[in-house]
C-alpha cells in the first residue's frame, strides 16, 4: 500500500465535509495501516467515502467493483463536480469513452475506475488491471456475495479469484445490512486476511417506522393515494411488481402527483433520467420495485412507503434507509393486509426443483442444444419448457438460474430477425426520435426500402456493434416501443456447455432446498417485525445483532408514535 495522506481540511471540504465521523475515520486508519476492512455501516452513514477519500490520499488508481449501472454514474458524477478522478466502465457509456477510461487508467491519471462485478469474468480485464497493479479493491453491497445476503448475485461468488488474479490487493468490502452470518461470509469469500470490522451500528433514529393495516385492496389504494398526496416532500413507493409500479404511478399522475415508475424492465438511459429527475425535484414521486434501491442518494426524501411487506428485513432496513439521509425526519410507512404474509411465504413454499425436474431439464436442453430447437425469447421459451415438462415456470426459471450458478448453460450470443416497420424517411426526418437510435438502425439496415421489408437476419454482436451505448437489448427495447422496428431471436437463450454428472445435478437440488428453508425463515422475521407487539425498532435491529435501545425508541407506531 502506498503511503496514505492525512486528509486536509481542504480535502475533507472538497467532499462536502469538515470531520470524518467516527466509523470513517476507524476505517481510514485500518487502510492506512495495510489492513483490509469490513465495514457494515447503515444507509446514509457514508460508506463511500470510505475508499473514495483514501483513493483520493494516494491509494490510487482504487479499482471499485459496483453492482448498478445508475450507481456508478451516480457516484462518477459526484466525483468529478468534486475535481476527482474516476470512469466507469459499463454499457452505460460509449466505447470511447470505456477506452478513454483504461488510457486514463494505463496512464496514472485516474483516482478511482468502476465496473460491475460481470466485467471482472473477461481474462483480458483482470489481465489489464492487474498490469496497473491498484494498490485498493473496494466491493460495494458486498451482501451480494453471500448466499445470506440480500440480492445475492452470483457474479460475486468470483471476487475471491478476483483477488488473486491482481495479487491481493487491500481489499474494502462496504455494505448496509449484514447479519452477523453474512459478515461471516462475506469475509470467508473474499478471503479477508484478518479484517478490522467497522461498524456503526444499525439505528436510524430519524426514521419513524409505522405498519398501517388495510382490510381490503380497495382500502390500500386509498391508502397509498393519501400517503402520497400529504408527503411533505420527496417520496418513494415501493411496489411488489413492475406492473403495479406501472399502475401506482399513473393513478398518482392522474390526481396531480408528479410521479413516475422505475424497474428493471425500462431501458437503462430512462432509469438514468428518470433518477435524475427525482434528484433535481422535478419528480415528486417515484413508485419502484426493488430496482430503485442501491445508488440512490437524495438526501432529502421526507417518506418512503412500502405498499405490501418486503420479502426481507434486509431489503426493509435497505429501502426504508433511502429517506432522511440529511438526519431530518422521514416517516416509513408499512402497509398490511390480512393475507399478506400468507400470500408472501405460499410464493416461497410453491417453488418446487426436484432430481426428476432437472434431469429432464438437462436432457431436452443437450438435444436442443444440437437440434437448434426452443427458439424465442427467454420468456416464451421458459413457457416452451414448462408446457413440456408440466412445471410451473417458476420451477423452470429456478432450474435454470441454479444451472446457469453452476456453469452448465450459457447465455447465446444470438442470431434473429430484424423487421423495419418505420420507412427510411421517417428515420431521417422524424424529429421526435432519438438520433442516435435513428443513426443505428439505419447503419444496421443500410437504408432498406419499405414501411414492412423482408426481415434481416441479424446477431447480438452486430446489433452491439451499432447500438448506442453499446448496449443493444436496451435498444432494442427503445426501437419495439416506438414501433421502429422488430427483432425476434432465433436460437435459444441458453447452450448446455457440459452434461453435467448426477451428482451435479443432485447438489443444485440441495441448493435450491437450503435456499428455499433461508428465504422461508427470514419472511417469518419479517412477519415478526410487522406483527409483535414490542418496539418495532428493537426487533429490527436485533435481527442485525445490534443491542438496540434500552427503552421504548419514540418513533415507532409500537412505542406511541402515529404516522
Amino acid at each position: 500500500m502506498r503511503q496514505l495522506l492525512e486528509p486536509s481540511l481542504e480535502m475533507l471540504r472538497r467532499f462536502g465535509i469538515d470531520a470524518l465521523r467516527p466509523g470513517q475515520q476507524r476505517a481510514f486508519d485500518a487502510i492506512a495501516a495495510g489492513r483490509d476492512v469490513l465495514i457494515v455501516l447503515p444507509t446514509g452513514g457514508g460508506k463511500s467515502l470510505c475508499y473514495q477519500l483514501p483513493a483520493a490520499c494516494g491509494a490510487a488508481p482504487a479499482i471499485v467493483v459496483s453492482p448498478l449501472v445508475a450507481l456508478m454514474k451516480d457516484q462518477v458524477d459526484a466525483l468529478h463536480r468534486r475535481g476527482i478522478a474516476a470512469a466507469q466502465l459499463s454499457g452505460a457509456v460509449s466505447a470511447a469513452a470505456r477506452q478513454r477510461a483504461w488510457s486514463r487508467l494505463e496512464q496514472g491519471e485516474l483516482t478511482l475506475l468502476y465496473l460491475a462485478p460481470e466485467a471482472l469474468a473477461a481474462r483480458a480485464t483482470l489481465d489489464r488491471l492487474a498490469s496497473v497493479a491498484p494498490p485498493l479493491l473496494a466491493i460495494d453491497e458486498a451482501h451480494c456475495i453471500s448466499e445470506w445476503g440480500e440480492s445475492f448475485r452470483p457474479a460475486y461468488l468470483a471476487l475471491g479469484e478476483v483477488r488473486r488474479a491482481l495479487a491481493y490487493p487491500q481489499t474494502v468490502a462496504l455494505t448496509a445490512t449484514a447479519t452477523p452470518r453474512t459478515a461471516r461470509d462475506i469475509i470467508a469469500r473474499l478471503e479477508l486476511r484478518d479484517p478490522v470490522i467497522v461498524s456503526g451500528g444499525f439505528d436510524r433514529a430519524n426514521l419513524r417506522l409505522s405498519v398501517r393495516p388495510v382490510a381490503t385492496a380497495p382500502e390500500r389504494a386509498s391508502a397509498l393515494l393519501s400517503l402520497g398526496a400529504n408527503a411533505p416532500g420527496a417520496a418513494i413507493v415501493y411496489a411488489p411488481s413492475r406492473r403495479e409500479t406501472e399502475r401506482l404511478a399513473a393513478a398518482y399522475t392522474r390526481v396531480g402527483i408528479a410521479a413516475a415508475p422505475f424497474h428493471a424492465g425500462l431501458p437503462t438511459d430512462e432509469r438514468a433520467r428518470l433518477q435524475d429527475r427525482f434528484q433535481a425535484n422535478h419528480l415528486r414521486l417515484i413508485v419502484a420495485t426493488i430496482a430503485f434501491g442501491m445508488g440512490v442518494d437524495k438526501p432529502d426524501v421526507r417518506l418512503v412507503v412500502h405498499a405490501a411487506p418486503p420479502l426481507t428485513l434486509e431489503a426493509y432496513y435497505q429501502e426504508a434507509g433511502r429517506g432522511g439521509r440529511d438526519g431530518a425526519i422521514a416517516d416509513c410507512v408499512l402497509l398490511l393486509a390480512p393475507d399478506d404474509l400468507t400470500r408472501a411465504q405460499a410464493r416461497v413454499a410453491a417453488t418446487r426443483v426436484t432430481d426428476e425436474l432437472v434431469a429432464r431439464l438437462t436432457d431436452i436442453l443437450a438435444n436442443a442444444t444440437q437440434s437448434r430447437k426452443l427458439d424465442g425469447r427467454e420468456s416464451e421459451v421458459i413457457s416452451q419448457l414448462a408446457r413440456c415438462l408440466a412445471a410451473a415456470p417458476r420451477d423452470i426459471s429456478a432450474a435454470l438460474r441454479l444451472m446457469s450458478e453452476e456453469g452448465l448453460l450459457a447465455h447465446s450470443v444470438g442470431i434473429g430477425e430484424l423487421r423495419l416497420l418505420a420507412t427510411e424517411r421517417r428515420l431521417q426526418t422524424d424529429r421526435t426520435l432519438p438520433d442516435r437510435d435513428a443513426e443505428g438502425l439505419l447503419r444496421l439496415v443500410g437504408g432498406m426500402p419499405g414501411v414492412l421489408a423482408a426481415p434481416q437476419l441479424v446477431t447480438m454482436r452486430q446489433l452491439a456493434d451499432v447500438a448506442p451505448e453499446r448496449d443493444p437489448r436496451a435498444w432494442l427495447h427503445r426501437l419495439e416501443s416506438r414501433q421502429l422496428a422488430i427483432w425476434r431471436p432465433l436460437h435459444a437463450p441458453w447452450t448446455l456447455v457440459r452434461l453435467p454428472p448426477q451428482e451435479v445435478l443432485s447438489r443444485l437440488v440441495r441448493r435450491h432446498e437450503t435456499r428455499q428453508a433461508r428465504d422461508l425463515w427470514r419472511q417469518r422475521q419479517v412477519a415478526r417485525m410487522v406483527t409483535s407487539s414490542r418496539c418495532r425498532r428493537l426487533v429490527l435491529l436485533r435481527y442485525f445483532g445490534d443491542a438496540g435501545p434500552a427503552r421504548a425508541c419514540g418513533a415507532c407506531d409500537r412505542c406511541g408514535f402515529t404516522a
